[in-house]
């Protein structure tokens, strides 16, 4: 049975998980990078570019198409592309711009954006606890945006919620058109954001652990772990994918203290946890309800 065979049998749930497990080291190993931020972004997103054309060239041989019919994207592969190249770009500039802890945290809203922009852009109805999850999430945020307002992790907090409304219209694109093809989106994303970054990068400055730690993000965290959720979204609603995905914010946080002690400060802990627990509140109510209607039918 091939790799595709068995992806194709497990539930989309545990798709996404794995897909968030091989995704909590990013933070870690961006903070680790000593390079500068552009040089670190251009590179990051450079090896992604190489390792997401090899797996299109390989698809495509697979289906029998040409090297550009592998790689040319189509319109709303073109959207996706953008949506996930801006995710990328994003998190890494707010990381090295605030604590690990706050992104992550911030990152972990992206589930009730892509609710909202269901609604306003693909006509989704969403239930009542969604909308009141939404409140609660919106003033545990602003608690955690007012916290830092004016002092060193604003810009970096800014950059996080970018990042997330990014991530949440990925999702949304995926799950409203299952013909999109993920690789070629990401591969043109990826390319557009390095092209961006080549100007103002210096491509030389990463030195010593700096390349393993590019090498490891570059070929295997972004790719691998994207590709998952790209799959799980297809099995399961982008919603359900982005709150599986708030597990990043826990394993994320948790291995930046272990290992670089970056202890995250009080409005921090308490507004993750409000987000946290109104999220998990929120998919164990979306699950029954869920079981509900199954049962019903």
């Amino acid at each position: 049975m091939t790799l595709r065979n068995r992806l194709d049998k497990m539930h989309g749930g545990w798709i996404a998980l794995l897909g968030v497990l091989i995704l909590s080291p990013d933070a870690l190993l961006l903070r680790l990078i000593n390079a500068d931020d552009f040089s670190t972004a251009f590179w990051r997103l450079g090896f992604l570019s190489v390792a997401l054309f090899c797996v299109a060239l390989w698809n495509g041989a697979k289906r029998g198409d040409s090297v550009l019919q592998s790689i040319i994207p189509a319109r709303y592969e073109i959207l996706t592309g953008l949506f996930y190249g801006g995710t990328c770009t994003l998190f890494m500039f707010s990381v090295r711009n605030t604590d690990a802890a706050n992104t992550l945290i911030i990152i972990a809203a992206t589930p009730l954006l892509a609710g909202l922009i269901g609604v306003f852009v693909f006509k989704r109805a969403q239930p009542m606890r969604t909308w009141v999850a939404s409140v609660v999430v919106f003033v545990a945020l602003l608690g955690l945006f007012s916290a830092g307002f004016g002092g060193a992790n604003a810009l970096g907090d800014m950059l996080a919620l970018g990042a997330s409304m990014c991530m949440a219209g990925y999702f949304n694109v995926l799950g409203a058109k299952p013909e999109v093809n993920a690789i070629k989106g990401m591969l043109f994303g990826a390319c557009m954001a390095t092209l961006f970054l080549f100007p103002i990068a210096e491509p030389l400055s990463p030195v010593g652990l700096d390349w393993a730690w590019l090498l490891i993000l570059g070929f295997w965290v972004l790719p691998v772990s994207f590709l998952l959720i790209a799959h799980a979204s297809r099995k399961i609603p982008a919603a359900e994918v982005s709150l599986i995905m708030l597990n990043e914010a826990i394993l994320g946080s948790f291995l930046v203290w272990l290992f670089v002690n970056e202890v995250p400060d009080e409005m921090t802990f308490i507004s993750g946890a409000v987000v946290i627990t109104t999220l998990v509140a929120h998919s164990i109510l979306g699950l029954r309800a869920s079981k509900r209607a199954r049962a019903a039918a």
